[in-house]
């Protein structure tokens, strides 16, 4: 047995030496917030794994969310009752007109919890670019080389920022949520992001097929960097946070010590409540105003949520446009979707002038024209609370 021991304890030395000279040393975080967790991979309450963020300061004018006409009266049927449960929901919000319709809260969650957005960030990242677009920084139809030098030879000078925002870089990042040597575990545990991206070039003419990809949201961070004062924390709080009136802190997760120039990990790690979530869904649905006052260029939000088909000729994707996922109702309304790991959602139905905000561990992997099947089903969920037929 003693032997036995021995020879484990020098084959974990071993494996720990050789991934600190392989550069593969991240995979112990990793390990210890998943695998150690019994997760497959990351979870929405892995805050406290974050050594490194970034606060965005609750506003100094903080605005909660009225109680409409439906509040306390808009109850879940036993069915969707059963989904919750069935897919592990954390919190459930339905705004409608700007004032709360329904809020619910299960596994331990409630008001103040913080949760991680996932790639919900990315849309949030892309409402930063509107934020320089509106400002003057950033060109989206001017070539990425003018902001990131690099980019300046043979076919990836063709490479715009419209082309990044649509994930249609041609650039092989790679997306794979359960490949640890992959490119998005480096980006999600590793420290140095921006050594990471370094190599990577197009692999053929920019403005080729959709390819979802966070590496593309990391290009657009890096940009932001370049030609803005500050970091992509201070933006968000300053051209966002302060004025929707955010009630909490958010915080945003570091790719190493910021002492050291690390920065946000642009397509994942904000974590804030649901009722702040629901603040990116209000401004969406009233293109990039809050409150009658415009925080982001409307031009460019509406470019934003219009999918990139009707945007770009010869270019057939209906369900994307900057960073965010689009979709339309069985019966034809138009929404779009901030979507994270395990079925973060944040969806805006402009017709119904609805908000409907879903936290939680898990959702199914079936899709419904090219997005989560869930989120049709959230939307109906949400929708059935408006009918008097389930009011008390």
């Amino acid at each position: 047995m003693n032997n036995v021991l021995r020879t484990l304890g020098l084959a974990f030395v071993a494996a720990v030496a050789l991934s600190f000279l392989t550069n593969h040393d991240y995979l112990w975080g990793g390990i210890r917030e998943t695998w150690l967790r019994g997760w497959e991979n990351a979870q929405i309450d892995d805050l406290p794994f974050r050594t490194f963020v970034r606060t965005i300061p609750a506003s100094s004018n903080p605005q909660p969310w009225p109680e409409g006409p439906l509040w306390g009266k808009a109850a879940l049927t036993e069915e969707a009752e059963q989904w919750h449960a069935d897919n592990k929901t954390a919190s459930f919000l339905v705004i409608q007109h700007d004032s709360l319709v329904h809020e619910s809260y299960r596994r331990g969650h409630d008001a103040t919890t913080l949760t991680n957005a996932f790639s919900m960030t990315k849309s949030i990242t892309a409402l930063a670019v509107g934020l320089a677009v509106g400002q003057g920084d950033v060109d989206e139809d001017a070539p990425l080389a003018k902001y990131l030098p690099r980019f300046g030879e043979g076919l990836n000078a063709e490479l715009t920022v419209q082309q990044v925002l649509h994930m249609r870089s041609n650039i092989p990042f790679g997306e794979s949520y359960k490949d640890p040597f992959g490119f998005q575990a480096k980006a999600y545990y590793r420290d140095g992001n921006r050594a990471l991206l370094e190599p990577y070039r197009v692999q053929g003419a920019p403005g080729a097929p959709f390819e979802y990809q966070g590496g593309n949201t990391m290009l657009l961070s890096e940009m932001l960097d370049r030609v803005r004062d500050g970091n992509l924390s201070q933006d968000v709080a300053n051209g966002l946070w302060e004025q929707m009136g955010a009630e909490h802190d958010a915080f945003w997760g570091l790719d190493g010590d910021p002492a050291e120039g690390a920065v946000e990990r642009s397509f994942a790690q904000f974590y804030a409540t649901t009722r702040d979530f629901a603040r990116f869904g209000q401004l969406l649905l009233d293109t990039g105003a809050w409150k009658g006052q415009q925080l982001i260029d409307k031009g460019f939000v509406t470019r934003m949520i219009t999918p990139q088909s009707e945007l770009v000729s010869g270019v057939d994707t209906d369900f994307y446009g900057h960073q965010i996922w689009l979709g339309t109702t069985d019966d034809g309304l138009p929404f779009s979707l901030m979507e994270g790991l395990r079925g973060q959602m944040v969806i805006s139905l402009p017709a119904l002038d609805l908000v409907v905000v879903r936290t939680g561990y898990r959702k199914s992997k079936w899709k419904k024209r090219h997005l989560p099947v869930a989120a049709f089903e959230v939307i109906d969920i949400a929708r059935a609370l408006l009918q008097p037929s389930v009011q008390q």
